[in-house]
């Protein structure tokens, strides 16, 4: 976890990428080291993404994303 809302996260094929938590999850959904969160890639910058919904562990075995590219699950650093 960074500050201002930045982490960093790993996917499974171990490359990392800074994402921005957004706003409407601040301070409503509490995001810790270690949590599997769905990742929204930024169209124009390709190093950074947006923490789009926060998985709870009976959730993180389904897979959510059904192929999509630009919707990854990640682990939060």
């Amino acid at each position: 976890m960074l500050r201002n809302g930045w982490c960093e996260a790993m996917c499974s094929d171990d490359s990392k990428l800074l994402c921005h938590i957004r706003g409407k999850m601040h301070k409503k959904v509490w995001i810790a080291v270690g949590d599997i969160a769905l990742v929204s890639f930024r169209e124009y910058q390709d190093d950074k993404a947006d923490v789009i919904l926060k998985y709870m562990p009976d959730e993180a075995l389904l897979s959510a994303t059904d192929g999509d590219p630009f919707f990854l699950p990640f682990v939060l650093l």
